[in-house]
């Protein structure tokens, strides 16, 4: 299956492993997946999931393919209920500040 680029950065900034990324730290993954979205959209969001989805489900970038009448995809709300991507985000915006 081929993946668009708006698909592999959601992927990446949900904390999936993908096959050129596979030993990449979660927190890694999340920051690429995340530095990804910005390069596409020329916006930034940080790792707001839900802000991400609305923007790309009206703007399209980057091929994004969920439909404007999902709330959230699946693989978001799994990301948003896991304890270690919660954990990885609050590490990643802990250290910018």
């Amino acid at each position: 299956m081929r993946l668009t680029p708006a698909q592999i950065a959601v992927r990446l900034i949900c904390g999936e492993s993908l096959p050129r990324v596979r030993d990449d730290s979660l927190m890694d993954r999340l920051r690429e997946g995340h530095d990804f979205l910005t390069r596409i959209t020329g916006a930034d969001f940080g790792y707001d999931l839900e802000a991400w989805h609305n923007h790309l489900k009206e703007s399209r970038q980057g091929g994004y393919t969920y439909g404007r009448n999902i709330v959230l995809p699946r693989i978001m709300q799994a990301a948003l209920q896991s304890p270690e991507w919660q954990k990885a985000v609050q590490n990643l915006t802990s250290r910018c500040t």
